[in-house]
């Protein structure tokens, strides 16, 4: 059972996995025409509204959907199938009303909010992406009803339709509108975003009634007595567990919250003009955290798929489940994170070449030394985040949701010392912003780490955690940097592209050659592997 249970996990997370980085890739792709049409000054009016747009969203349905996807599982794990529909029911409800407060309020404040962020350029926008709010609330909580049963497949769907729909439209109104100024290209590229919250909200609705005409046998009532929850009685158990929940997954959004109002007045404050200080936030925010966003996607689909395979398990009281699928995991996020973090380091360069050079100038400031640089710095995070979300995905699922929210709101305050002192400091500038989200999430993951390592033994070894993928990702990353420099006299995509790809082979081989995974570990893999087949 324990490792069909992993199985399961692995096929779940890497549905979640493959889609979120075709998504990401697309997204990524979408901002190099986006950057080279409204420039690194209109990617920084593009980026400022998402910070408040991400914190309203993350307070409308991000613990509601944590709450949902939990409670379904362990519904599903005592057989109270009806409890199902009533939870998704409310939850719908409680998201939707939240999500329109918000959006009326992102309306009605959208000027106040852009001057207070130093660009008045952003109200428009702000009113363009009102309507997303309330999409994405709903879509939210209908992908957390399906990952509570495990099925990742309506998510992944329409992860990838919501960025294509994103390109398409973003682009199009952002061209159409660019004759009347910047502020209405962004206008048209945020337009874009709310559209394809449209579609995906309509493909998810379509796909959950043909899920229930299919499955209505399911929900009717048994012989077996049980405990059918009253809409008062639901609500109340969403609220129990998605405010903490909430409250943790709010902490992140309001770092970028803080960032949108602290950053450009900080970098204008250290000497910069405004239209240098709303590049610099646009070349962190728009291009370098895209960028590192794209692996970060892996180790969240992990994490997304434990939650509700893990409390299913906590429910069961198997402990020893819990240990093995914890450790396991624990250890992937750690795999898949290190490769990710040298490849960005060792060719920052040629990715911000390849993918946005005819975006950026250098008539004040050098823009393409600062993304470069920008990447190197914040390719640190990869990990951090890793480790991050994969504890709290694990505390979360133990019934232990609070204690993230502990450990973020403590490295919380170190991050906004940081950023108001390093900032402000001409030499250092925007980067700035990166070593403190480095700190950040250093803080936050050990003190994650030390509140997962109370409640479950986490059975791996210094070797098989550390040694082995550091000598691993050496020898394989000196390969990939070798053959580069054979390459180098060919064309950029030839020597790009084979050098990556042989230094990933090299360092996923070596893996497993070092035994980085124990034997019952690696037993998984396998079948795993012939499961994805059957499935896909």
């Amino acid at each position: 059972m324990k490792k069909n249970a992993s199985r399961n996990i692995f096929i779940g997370a890497s549905i979640l996995a493959i889609a979120g980085i075709l998504a990401k890739a697309i997204g990524a792709i979408y901002k190099i025409p986006l950057t080279n049409i409204l420039g690194a000054n209109g990617m920084g009016v593009y980026y400022l509204v998402f910070p408040f747009y991400s914190l309203l969203l993350v307070l409308c349905s991000s613990g509601i959907g944590t709450a949902v996807s939990t409670i379904i599982a362990k519904e599903r794990a005592k057989k109270c199938r009806k409890n199902e529909i009533i939870i998704f029911k409310v939850a719908l409800l409680y998201s939707l009303i939240l999500s329109l407060i918000g959006a009326l309020l992102m309306v009605v404040f959208s000027q106040q909010i852009s001057v207070l962020q130093g660009n008045i350029n952003a109200k428009l926008a702000y009113i363009a992406i009102a309507p997303a709010l309330i999409f994405s609330s709903i879509i939210a909580i209908v992908r957390a009803f399906f990952q509570g049963l495990e099925n990742m497949f309506p998510t992944s769907f329409s992860f990838i339709i919501e960025q294509i729909v994103k390109v398409v439209f973003g682009l199009y109104f952002s061209i159409l509108f660019l004759d009347y100024g910047i502020e209405f290209s962004v206008f048209g590229a945020v337009l874009g975003v709310t559209i394809s919250e449209f579609v995906s909200l309509l493909l998810l609705f379509i796909n959950y009634l043909v899920f229930k005409k299919k499955n209505s046998f399911a929900y009717v009532d048994s012989n077996q007595p049980q405990q059918t929850y009253t809409f008062s009685s639901a609500f109340k158990l969403i609220f129990k567990y998605s405010m903490p929940a909430t409250l943790s997954a709010i902490i992140i959004p309001i770092t970028s919250f803080f960032d949108s109002f602290m950053v450009i007045n900080l970098l204008i404050k250290g000497g910069f003009t405004s239209a240098v200080a709303t590049s610099l936030y646009g070349l962190n925010n728009g291009i370098v955290t895209s960028l590192v966003n794209i692996p970060v996607i892996l180790t969240a689909s992990l994490s997304t798929a434990i939650v509700p395979n893990l409390s299913s398990m906590v429910v069961n009281e198997d402990k020893e489940q819990v240990c093995f699928k914890c450790s396991m995991f624990i250890k992937v996020a750690f795999l898949i994170s290190l490769p990710c973090v040298i490849f960005l380091m060792l060719y920052s360069k040629d990715i911000i070449y390849l993918l946005y050079s005819r975006g950026l100038d250098s008539i004040v400031i050098n823009e393409f030394e600062f993304a470069y640089k920008l990447l190197i710095i914040s390719s640190c995070t990869i990990i951090y985040y890793g480790f991050l979300q994969t504890f709290t995905a694990i505390l979360q699922a133990i019934n232990k949701p609070v204690l993230p929210l502990i450990a973020l709101s403590i490295a919380l305050i170190v991050r906004f010392i940081l950023v108001f002192v390093l900032v402000s400091n001409s030499k250092i500038n925007i980067f700035g912003v990166a070593i403190s989200n480095i700190v950040f999430l250093t803080i936050a993951s050990i003190i994650c780490l030390l509140n997962v390592r109370k409640y479950i033994y986490l059975k791996f070894g210094v070797y098989q955690m550390f040694l082995a993928p550091i000598f691993a990702i050496t020898i394989a990353s000196t390969i990939s940097v070798i053959l580069r420099e054979l390459l180098l006299d060919t064309n950029i995509y030839i020597y790009f592209v084979l050098s990556a790809i042989v230094g990933v082979l090299f360092y996923f081989i070596l893996i497993f050659l070092l035994k980085s995974f124990s034997k019952e570990e690696r037993e998984v893999f396998p079948k795993f592997i012939k499961k994805s087949k059957k499935v896909v």
